[in-house]
């Protein structure tokens, strides 16, 4: 089947690069493993302390560290996000620009050609690795780690793009995954 060539034209901003960077960390195993290390260590660390209070008969203190250290498992998680969206938003800050920057996206037969008011570029279909799609985004990632972000909510034919997206996974056998639910966590 021969692919329509469309045009898709969408602002990106600071917060599309955040929301980009939050989902590939939860989709980052080696991120997801340093979260449950932190548990593990923090959650141990007060069980160890109230042992240590127990061994020596301070009992209120142990009791201390217990109650903190079951209320510290549980508000971990919260914790652990709030800190790691901090951290990604100040690499967005330091990295892409405040401004919303139009952007346009071609899809040719054989390329994804990328463009905004400074500089054009592109990037081949062959070398598409999975797309990602969440309610708000559409994340094209590449073979090399370059990665196409889309925001959803900025294009006009949004069912025509998805539509388009779908037939290029089928038609070349790559990733299509679809997360509708997904949430920073």
């Amino acid at each position: 089947m021969k692919l329509q060539e469309n045009l898709y034209s969408y602002t990106i901003g600071a917060e599309d690069y955040l929301i980009h960077q939050l989902f590939s960390a939860t989709n980052n195993e080696n991120f997801k493993k340093q979260r449950k290390k932190g548990l593990l260590i923090w959650t141990l660390l007060f069980g160890i302390l109230a042992l240590v209070f127990f061994i020596q008969k301070n009992f209120l203190l142990t009791i201390y560290f217990i109650i903190f250290g079951i209320i510290f498992f549980f508000v971990y998680p919260y914790y652990s996000s709030w800190v790691y969206k901090r951290y990604f938003k100040r690499i967005v800050q330091r990295n892409f620009p405040n401004d919303k920057e139009a952007v346009t996206l071609k899809i040719s037969s054989k390329n994804f050609i990328l463009s905004n008011q400074k500089e054009q570029g592109e990037i081949a279909i062959a070398d598409l690795e999975s797309i990602n799609e969440i309610a708000t985004h559409l994340f094209l990632r590449f073979k090399d780690g370059k990665n196409i972000i889309i925001p959803m909510l900025e294009v006009e034919n949004k069912n025509l793009l998805l539509n388009q997206m779908s037939s290029l996974a089928q038609e070349n056998s790559f990733s299509y995954y679809k997360n509708l639910n997904w949430k920073w966590k």
